[in-house]
């Protein structure tokens, strides 16, 4: 295998950087990760790379991960002190941390990369590092809350749940800890005061992976500090002292100082506390944190512009803050620039702006056009000729390289390589080619860690709050108060509380949890609190089970009737579609290869696909499109794919024509951008069959366009078309294959109902190294709004400025333009036409403009690759969905994305607008759409699939209960008589419910409730227990009852015990005639007297029963006597 250190050791500029010969020049971003990788692989020291800004920093850190692994670090904060005041990445304050534990930590040498800012910001000193890191080892004498104020005092956050670094949780005995370097969180498990044991956990599963003897805990903040707080303190009084004579808000800030001091001392670090870190006393720096760097500068001019313009914005934005009394007047925040470097005097290398006299690289670019995989076969047997050509492509490409090299007999002149380069170079004999030049197509591969996205689906119950509707299936809406635990006759039980008119109370068993449901229904609808014992609410509920019969009729009929058509039965794959397949430059995700398998099956039946596949967007519905399309071309039939908008279809038409390139399949478009002429072409080679796929909008409906053999027809989100092109999609419905495309999600319970009715997929799996939206909420303000788009725009990007009123929409455009007068807006509003508003987007898709001011016109569909700043003002006003669905036309790159909700700070936010806000904060990982899918965007997508009357029947009920009683319509009407349960008859009087200590949130308490009563078995109940014992600790003794109880239950329900009877002194264990006689009834009394002297036997009407004392902890021996018979039986049979 070569090695490409090996491959560029000779290289002028690699010798400079070893030899530290000064008089380097600039070199292009590919270049200059090359030439640092093989300098630091020929001679391994500490290098520190300063780039001139945060963006060029992320670029060469993403160019040199795939050569340097775990060997290159990036260090780096926001380049405004007003941006991380107000609207700080908490990935990037997570990162930073990473980066000083692992070079504290990981004694060995380091490519840094850093920029300006980074480079002169304070941190606490290494000494003060080192020692807020926590070190635990199994049986250590600490006691918990020991162990919580140490965490506190380094900066971590607690949380009921740990599923974020930087965080901790408690429940029982266990402490849950995500401390930045490692990959998992890890859970430390008490027996008293004494560690008992230490493992990382899954933060999906939150169960464990491994067991470790110790572990270390880094610091969460850069606030953490050694000495007594009351020296930190006085500094920062003394400064109030000299500033609050010069403000007219003195009292103002007075109260903005003692919070920000409150917070400090109590260890509560938000982000905009950073300023006071001039005020701890051991400031230090991140050169302090590295031994012995080299350093290798951008530009000397560009670094100084930049340190000053740092310091002149800091400076403006704590005066601006200090006159509005919002600030102390002056902050130290970075240390100075040429003090830095003098006290460290390290060797520093500058690179020269020009070309002129400085020592340059020999590593060029390489120029290869993007050619079919044929032609590209001879251009790569030219370039062999005078060459060396290395490939360095991922296994799928290499195989499909590989067979091709051999078939143009290349395969002995070319030499393969991992796949580490973005993109191909050439060097001395050697031209080395990659993705980008064969496929059009660069790698990924940031080191973009699990830790800071995994996303996950909320438990049912997780986001059930206290002063939340619910529903329950007898008494209807009310208002819940919270879980209680009542003592009655010596027996406590858990209870949740619920309100309802007339301030009265319902208390409901915890394990009657299935009659209690969250009420979901649309933003905005008022919900009415029902009357306990009223009439009103069986007439409501008797309505809608008229509707969702009368639904379950239509779904029936129209499934029937479908069942009646006859279509076209495509062939299975063959080895063209299984290339075509390998070609995708991603890899699948689960669900995209469960959609495309269901899609496949679909088409290879004899009647008419008819399948609706849902996704988030950008989750990856193009490509099962695509592959459904190429089965169809390649089953020699046509395909026509309509979009909902012009510029949607153009869009389509560029994906499809890069993703089908070099298959010989002829792909055109029909929309109004394109000319009579060539349209009247179009029109007659699809009637000729020479147009494999036909992509356009409802112009693709039209009478003129007749398709020789038309197969297949893909709908992108059918809502949005009229009623017109609705009927003729239907029309077509009937004899060929359909396949729609929604991003609205579609309620899982509606999916199950809707098995074998109508064909749904769902795709719920984020695609890999995609970056979540960091989202913020912040007040509106000009001087942030500026700064943000400024570093968009800086960073080659474009910015959407939602301004939702027509009125004063071209106002706040004229004002950007005067303060960004470089920047091109344009502004795009409903009351335009349509042409108007597509010519718009369709120049800010080509680049044309940088700022996109808007309406709520971006809501859906468009993708703008470049696009990664919204700007949502006046967020307050939007519906949950909408900021969603908006908030998604960014972050459709490998770019990190931003997304700020702006509302008016002098007005007073509504508690509904302020959850929802907060809400769509918290929901920044990935695949959110689908941790809010039981709120308004499902109730949405309901009613695009059953009709609107459905939505507003759902908004009476709620969704859960007008769900399930749609499924239970259906399985009536189709015959299917419900399963008996499998359990036995509850049991009442058990001690068992679930203290505060051991679960002190809610929805923990309601969610073990769920899953104890979901279990089925005894295998299941102890794999859950065991699960539980993992996550919690040990047991106590009333959760222990409840898992008792619930095994009691599930042996009742076998045919061997036919009744337990519980009376107030004793309870009746009745077995069954047939089992009765099974037993060896003399060995199981021996046992019986074994386990308890006052347990009594009697044998009448052919049935054992047992009378079983109930004292403390009854449940257990009932279960002790089950198994006991159990095991007579067994005995029984063996003699």
């Amino acid at each position: 295998m070569i090695e490409f250190w090996n491959l560029l050791k000779d290289d002028a500029a690699v010798k400079a950087v070893n030899d530290r010969i000064k008089g380097l020049s600039s070199l292009a971003p590919n270049t200059e990760a090359l030439v640092i990788a093989t300098a630091f692989r020929q001679q391994p020291r500490n290098l520190v790379i300063v780039k001139n800004n945060l963006y060029t920093a992320q670029q060469l850190f993403r160019k040199l991960t795939p050569l340097l692994q775990e060997d290159v670090l990036i260090f780096n904060v926001e380049e405004s002190l007003r941006v991380e005041a107000i609207a700080s990445t908490p990935t990037m304050y997570a990162r930073q941390m990473e980066t000083l534990a692992d070079i504290v930590l990981n004694n060995k040498p380091r490519v840094i990369i850093t920029h300006p800012t980074a480079l002169v910001r304070y941190l606490p000193s290494v000494e003060t590092f080192r020692r807020h890191i926590i070190e635990l080892r199994n049986d250590q004498v600490i006691r918990m809350d020991q162990l919580k104020k140490l965490l506190i005092e380094s900066g971590y956050r607690q949380a009921s749940r740990v599923d974020q670094p930087l965080t901790f949780s408690m429940r029982g005995d266990v402490v849950d800890v995500f401390t930045i370097q490692e990959n998992y969180p890890v859970r430390i498990e008490f027996f008293d005061d004494v560690i008992d044991s230490i493992r990382f956990f899954d933060m999906s599963s939150q169960r464990t992976i491994q067991p470790v003897k110790q572990i270390r805990i880094v610091p969460a903040s850069t606030l953490i500090y050694d000495e007594d707080f009351e020296p930190v303190k006085q500094r920062i009084m003394k400064q109030f002292d000299r500033d609050k004579g010069k403000t007219d808000f003195s009292i103002e800030l007075q109260g903005e100082v003692e919070r920000d001091i409150s917070y400090l001392e109590n260890h509560l670090f938000e982000h905009y506390l950073y300023r006071y870190r001039c005020f701890f006393g051991d400031n230090a720096g991140i050169l302090d944190y590295i031994d012995d760097p080299d350093i290798v500068l951008s530009t000397e001019e560009e670094i100084e512009t930049n340190v000053r313009r740092t310091l002149n914005e800091t400076s403006e934005y704590i005066t601006e803050m200090f006159r509005a009394g919002r600030s102390l007047a002056y902050f130290s925040v970075y240390d100075d620039y040429h003090r830095l470097m003098a006290r460290h005097n390290p060797y520093v290398m500058t690179l020269y702006p020009d070309f002129d006299h400085a020592i340059t690289s020999s590593i060029s670019q390489v120029f290869f056009p993007q050619l079919p995989l044929d032609k590209a076969m001879i251009q790569i047997g030219k370039l062999a000729e005078n060459k060396k050509v290395i490939l360095a492509l991922g296994r799928t490409n290499r195989r499909l390289l590989e067979e091709e090299l051999k078939k143009n007999r290349l395969d002995d002149k070319i030499e393969f390589m991992d796949e580490i380069f973005e993109e191909g170079f050439s060097y001395q004999e050697y031209t080395v080619l990659t993705a980008k030049e064969l496929f059009g197509t660069v790698i990924k591969k940031g080191r973009y860690s699990r830790k800071f996205r995994e996303a996950e689906r909320l438990d049912d119950y997780q986001d059930l709050n206290e002063g939340d509707y619910v529903v329950h299936n007898h008494y209807g809406i009310g208002i819940y108060q919270g879980i209680v635990t009542r003592e009655i006759r010596g027996n406590h039980r858990d209870y949740l509380r619920i309100l309802y008119k007339n301030d009265d109370e319902l208390l409901v068993p915890l394990e009657q949890f299935r009659l209690v449901r969250k009420f979901v229904g649309s933003e905005g609808v008022g919900i009415r609190v029902s009357k306990l014992g009223g009439e009103t609410w069986k007439k409501t509920r008797e309505k809608v089970e008229k509707d969702v019969n009368d639904i379950a009729a239509r779904l029936l009929q129209l499934y029937a009737d479908r069942e009646q058509n006859i279509g076209y039965a495509f062939l299975p794959d063959d080895d063209q579609m299984r290339e075509f397949e390998a070609n995708f430059e991603y890899e699948l995700t689960d669900d995209q290869k469960r959609a495309i398998a269901e899609v496949k099956r679909d088409m290879e039946k004899p009647k008419p696909m008819d399948r609706l596949l849902c996704g988030d967007v950008g989750f990856g519905k193009t490509e099962v499109a695509m592959i459904a399309a190429f089965k169809a071309v390649s089953n020699l039939k046509q395909v026509a794919y309509l979009c909902p908008t012009t510029i949607l279809s153009r869009q389509h038409y560029n994906t499809f024509k890069e993703r089908f390139k070099g298959f010989g399949v002829n792909i055109e478009i029909i929309n109004r951008f394109v000319m009579e002429s060539e349209q009247k072409r179009i029109i007659k080679e699809v009637k000729e069959g020479k147009v494999d796929i036909l992509i356009g909008t409802h112009r693709l409906l039209s009478k003129d366009i007749e398709f020789k053999d038309l197969g297949l027809l893909i709908v992108d989100e059918e809502q949005r078309f009229g009623v017109e092109a609705k009927g003729k999609i239907k029309e077509l419905k009937r004899t060929i294959d359909v396949l729609s495309l929604s991003a609205t999600p579609i309620p899982r319970t509606l999916q199950l109902s809707l098995i074998g009715i109508m064909s749904l997929s769902q795709l719920d799996t984020p695609p890999l190294n995609r970056m979540p939206i960091q989202t913020y909420v912040v007040e509106k303000n000009q001087g942030f709004i500026k700064e943000v788009i400024q570093r968009e725009l800086a960073r080659g990007g474009q910015v959407f400025y939602l301004h939702n009123n027509v009125s004063t929409i071209y106002q706040v455009a004229a004002k950007l333009e005067i303060e960004l007068p470089e920047a091109r807006i344009a502004v795009a509003h409903g009351k335009m036409n349509r042409e108007e508003i597509e010519d718009v987007m369709y120049r800010f898709v080509m680049g044309d403009y940088d700022i996109l001011v808007c309406t709520t016109i971006i809501e859906t569909g468009i993708d703008i690759s470049n696009a990664n700043t919204v700007i949502i003002d006046k967020a307050d006003n939007f519906g949950l969905s909408q900021l969603y669905q908006i908030r998604g036309r960014v972050g459709r790159s490998d770019r990190i994305a931003y997304a700020y909700l702006m509302y008016d700070g002098r007005k007073q936010l509504s508690e509904v607008a302020s959850k929802r806000l907060q809400s769509i904060k918290e929901f920044t990982e990935l695949g959110s759409g689908y941790k809010i899918a039981m709120r308004d965007l499902t109730i949405r997508g309901a009613g695009d699939l059953l009709g609107e009357k459905q939505a507003g029947f759902i908004n009476t009920v709620g969704m859960d209960l007008y769900l399930d009683m749609l499924q239970e319509a259906i399985e009536q009407q189709k015959g299917i008589v419900k399963k008996k349960e499998e359990t036995g008859p509850k049991i009442g009087n058990v001690d068992g419910y679930i203290p505060e200590r051991f679960a002190p949130e809610d929805y923990e308490k309601i969610t073990l409730y769920q899953r104890i009563d979901k279990m089925k078995t005894r295998k299941e109940l102890n794999a859950l227990l065991e699960e539980i014992n993992d996550r919690y600790g040990r047991l106590p003794n009333s959760v222990r009852l409840l898992f008792e109880k619930k095994r009691a239950e599930i042996m009742l329900g076998s045919r061997k015990f036919e009744a337990l009877e519980e009376l107030e002194k004793e309870c009746r264990l009745i077995l069954s005639p047939r089992f009765s006689q099974k037993v060896d009834g003399v060995r199981l009394f021996e046992k019986v007297m074994e386990l308890s002297a006052g347990i009594r036997l009697r044998y009448t009407k052919n049935r054992i029963t047992f009378l079983i004392p109930k004292r403390k902890n009854w449940i257990v021996t009932v279960n002790e006597v089950m198994n006991i018979a159990e095991k007579a039986e067994r005995q029984k049979n063996e003699a």
